[in-house]
């Protein structure tokens, strides 16, 4: 008998929240992960849940990220009960600025689109900006985005990671996995550098790495990593109540008087070293933006690798071998996207039938991919 109805691979907060859905539902499930839970993308997040801040008009991915949005007040409640960890889940809103009219004129059409749905989106002058936040520049205006939430994305994990082993999820860490095994036409377990486990289900949620796992006879997932530099500023409050967006950078405050500065999108390959160029434009844009960050100490500055697909969307589902799932590719949307992909993945998991509306997101829309 296989010694797990399930193993994850990959430790991120995509595999956490999935692994935590299934022990919940009786499921004995592993997660295989090569460092430590959260340190790669997952820890190197700003924790934004900003469906409406990122969203494209006639985006596939927006109803998606909305959906997933909803699932986040119950779950850190749920967490904060289970754990004792607040991840700090904070609903004040994000406020999208603009420098001239010709960048509020591109913002427009995303926005006008939003209120057609009903969502709630005002536009506030320079005079009630500065009120909203008096520490700010002085700029033309902004949009504020009031369902567009955050939370801190590392105190989430731990939580995460605790309420996983609550559940009787067992960690196998600093293990790389080398193979995802197969038994004929169904997945049997996964290989790593030093031996074999065995499970009836096994799903691929190794982020920027998913596609250095071989299965015979398939296709590597495609993914790629985009790299992404990050800074934290320390003051003994943070001067800003909101997080703030703009085409330069966005500002994430924290309660323990931080605030989160990100980021680049840069083609690097896995080169996860900081860069002074990339590091000092973000310093710029954030002093720009709010002069008070000039007295705040540098914190830490870092960069991270998003897990990136073809075409920018997640894939998530079965592949052509039975028992072999992926959850991958959420780029720059895995923390909003974690609660609705485990939802959606453990539904499928535990029911064998796909839930509706995912079908923009099966990874069979890649030829040569993970379900080829």
């Amino acid at each position: 008998m296989p010694a797990y109805d399930a193993i994850i691979i990959g430790g991120g907060i995509i595999g956490c929240t999935l692994a935590r859905q299934l022990s919940g539902q009786g499921m004995k499930v592993a997660v295989v992960e090569k460092g430590v839970p959260g340190q790669e993308a997952s820890g190197a997040a700003a924790g934004m849940l900003s469906p409406s801040a990122e969203a494209e008009k006639g985006s596939t991915l927006f109803e998606l990220s909305r959906a997933s949005l909803k699932l986040y007040g119950p779950l850190a409640a749920e967490l904060c009960s289970e754990t004792g960890l607040d991840p700090q889940y904070r609903t004040e809103g994000t406020l999208l600025v603009f420098e001239s009219e010709q960048e509020r004129q591109a913002m427009l059409p995303a926005i006008e689109w939003q209120r057609s749905q009903g969502i709630a989106i005002a536009e506030i002058s320079g005079q009630d900006l500065r009120k909203r936040e008096p520490l700010s520049a002085e700029l033309p205006g902004a949009f504020y985005l009031p369902e567009d939430h955050q939370i801190d994305n590392r105190l989430l994990m731990r939580a995460l990671v605790e309420s996983c082993r609550r559940r009787g999820v067992e960690f196998i860490l600093g293990k790389t996995v080398c193979a995802v095994e197969r038994n004929g036409s169904r997945a049997s377990g996964v290989r790593l550098e030093d031996g074999s486990l065995a499970a009836r289900k096994v799903i691929n949620a190794a982020g920027a790495w998913a596609g250095s796992i071989e299965i015979a006879g398939m296709s590597p997932a495609p993914i790629r990593p985009v790299k992404g530099h990050m800074i934290a500023l320390k003051s003994e409050q943070s001067p800003l109540q909101h997080v703030v967006r703009s085409h330069r950078c966005y500002l994430v405050p924290r309660r323990d008087g931080r605030v989160i500065v990100g980021s680049t999108m840069e083609e690097a390959g896995f080169d996860k070293e900081p860069r002074a160029g990339p590091l000092a434009k973000l310093l710029q844009a954030a002093l720009h933006f709010c002069p008070a960050l000039e007295k705040s100490a540098v914190a830490e500055f870092w960069a991270g690798l998003r897990p990136a697909s073809p075409d920018g969307l997640p894939l998530l589902g079965p592949t052509a071998l039975e028992g072999y799932f992926v959850a991958l590719g959420h780029f720059r949307n895995g923390i909003v996207l974690a609660p609705i992909t485990a939802e959606i993945l453990s539904a499928w998991l535990l029911t064998g039938q796909p839930p509706s509306g995912v079908e923009p997101f099966s990874p069979q829309r890649f030829a040569g991919s993970p379900h080829k």
